[in-house]
């Protein structure tokens, strides 16, 4: 069991390239948390007594399914003696147990060959207490079911204690009782009446050659049948409902046709063997193949149906022009997807006999690996989650994701894929992307038009209000520009220029359009101010220098200053004295 868990260990190892970090520290996990690698420790301090082991039947009866497996082997071997270790009988005398139990061992081989079968694969627990919400008593479960005059009577089998002191599971007292009682009056199968006796005796797996050959026969028969049943009901289809027959929807029943024809051929051959009475060691070990068959027939079934499911919506969503449904409908579809693997998986693990129980309980004790390792695939996956119930983009937005422009590719269930305007493909984890400051250009419903006029101080006021006059109306008269609001206003006096501010919302079916709309205001803008007279202002200064004087230019100044104070000083009393 180690070299398994090994063996195991090495396989995920080769595989992890090709997997993802959080499948493979599940895996592991998983590994590292089975009974096969989870052994019981001894106790090293010395001090306190070993724990005590649990014992392990050596014939596999820990199981109903290990139970009815080695009852199937024994009977395909004719070991009447390892038989007999599957059956409770503690009912016979000590005396007549050897005898009785070949006898009992017959008549369970014939009763199902003639008139029963065994349960299904999947219905046979595979977990030592067996099924409890069966409606029988605790540590009672049916096996196999029979045909009685009185109709179906299911076998059963309970859980004792062994003479080793496991708890093992055998064929109740009261069943090993019926089967003899009906072995005498069990008919014999229609492959065993159309076939002569001679025929039967050689063998292969324990079943006679005449009855696999039947299978094969049966198998064939089967598919035929399923094929033509599916193609009939297809027809009878695109008869009631026309658009089956042309477009979309008749592919869509030819993709199902297939895996629906396998279905019903595993329905029709597990039914069929069982009427023509093949023997049920035959069945025991097609059976599983055959379960297999049909899960696997059913997810192909579901997958194709959830393809063209979605592919319908995305096509109805894409002609209503509904978007942002076109990332929820993909998410719902890759969900859907690996909830059909994760079942199909179960599925197929149950019909081969894995305890799946067992595993579920290693999740538990794998759970702490597993978080660490997922941990960021779950905070993306979290993350498309709240990206596809806020939307705050969709598939095709343009929009800027930090300082990052690009268009929306794809919205996936870990990541989102942004076309950039360098034509290159950014990948930006969902988990990152929820927390994201988000600028969504694609949802605006109109485009800002937002310019400042800078006129040099030349201009004067008359200008200025024939020019505030004709930008006004050159708004108004435009049909593209929203009426409100749309302004034009003196600004302010900057430091050298007078500065207008014209404001107004453009609408147009996307920024090319917006771009071809701006072109045409700005070009209008420049005839107004032209034929106005006003000019456009430049950024300017004006320096003012001052010349230094020499002493003897100073002196003189000073003189001058004064012959000047002393004419002012006349100039005044002359206009007293007058």
């Amino acid at each position: 069991m180690f070299l398994q868990g090994a063996v195991a260990s090495m396989d995920v190892c080769r595989l992890a390239p090709r997997l993802g970090p959080a499948v493979v520290w599940l895996v592991l996990a998983l590994l590292l948390a089975t009974p096969a690698v989870a052994q019981t420790m001894p106790d090293l301090a010395g001090g306190a007594e070993p724990v005590a082991t649990t014992v392990v039947d050596p014939f596999g009866r820990d199981t109903l399914r290990g139970m009815v497996d080695g009852l199937i082997d024994a009977l395909a071997d004719a070991d009447t003696d390892r038989a007999a270790r599957y059956l409770d009988l503690s009912a016979v005398p000590e005396a007549l147990r050897e005898l009785r139990s070949a006898e009992f061992a017959t008549a369970i081989e014939a009763v199902l060959d003639r008139s029963g079968g065994i349960l299904p694969t999947y219905l046979l627990s595979t977990a030592p207490e067996g099924n409890t919400d069966d409606g029988l008593p605790a540590d009672e479960d049916g096996f196999a079911v029979i045909r009685t005059d009185e109709g179906s009577t299911e076998l059963t089998a309970h859980r004792v204690t062994g003479p080793e002191g496991a708890q093992v599971w055998q064929v109740t007292p009261e069943t090993l009782a019926l089967v003899r009682r009906l072995s005498w009056t069990a008919p014999v199968g229609l492959v065993d009446r159309l076939t002569p006796a001679s025929w039967a005796v050689p063998r292969f797996a324990g079943a006679p050659i005449t009855h696999w050959a039947a299978l094969v026969v049966l198998a064939l028969a089967s598919l035929a049948i399923a094929r033509t049943v599916a193609l009939a009901l297809l027809w009878i289809a695109g008869r009631a409902w026309s658009p089956l027959r042309t477009g979309r929807t008749a592919h869509v029943g030819q993709a199902v046709l297939l895996p629906i024809g396998l279905f019903l051929a595993c329905v029709l051959f597990s039914l069929a063997s069982f009427l023509a009475g093949i023997s049920v060691i035959a069945r025991a070990l097609v059976a599983p193949l055959v379960e297999i068959v049909a899960w696997l027939a059913l997810a192909w079934l579901v997958w194709r149906a959830i393809d063209a499911a979605t592919r319908a919506s995305l096509d109805s969503m894409t002609r209503r022009g509904r978007v942002g449904a076109i990332s929820v409908v993909t998410l719902i579809r890759r969900g859907g997807k690996i909830m059909i693997i994760a079942v199909a998986v179960a599925a197929v693990l149950g019909s081969l006999g894995v305890n799946l129980t067992g595993w579920i309980a290693a999740l538990g004790l794998g759970g702490l690996a597993f978080a660490l390792g997922a941990q960021k695939t779950i905070e993306h996956f979290v993350g498309s989650l709240t990206l596809i119930a806020d939307q705050p983009v969709r598939v095709g937005d343009f929009c800027q994701v930090d300082g990052l422009l690009g268009t929306v590719e794809d919205i996936g269930m870990r990541s989102t894929r942004i076309r950039t305007l360098d034509r290159t493909l950014v990948t930006i984890p969902n988990g990152v992307m929820s927390g994201a400051t988000i600028e969504n250009y694609t949802s605006r419903d109109r485009f800002l038009f937002r310019k400042t006029l800078s006129l040099r101080y030349e201009t004067t006021s008359d200008q200025m209000r024939v020019v505030l006059w004709r930008l006004r109306g050159l708004l108004e008269a435009d049909a593209r520009v929203t009426e409100d609001p749309a302004r034009v206003r003196f600004l302010d006096f900057a430091d050298s220029s007078l500065d207008l501010e014209i404001f107004a919302y453009v609408l147009a079916e996307d920024y090319d359009a917006f771009l071809a709309v701006g072109e045409d205001l700005n070009l209008a803008i420049m005839d107004v101010v032209d034929e106005c007279g006003a000019r456009f202002a430049f950024p300017s200064r004006t320096v003012y220098l001052e010349k230094s004087l020499t002493p003897q230019e100073t002196q003189g100044v000073s003189h001058g200053n004064e012959d000047e104070s002393r004419r002012r000083d006349r100039v005044r009393a002359a206009a007293r004295h007058s």
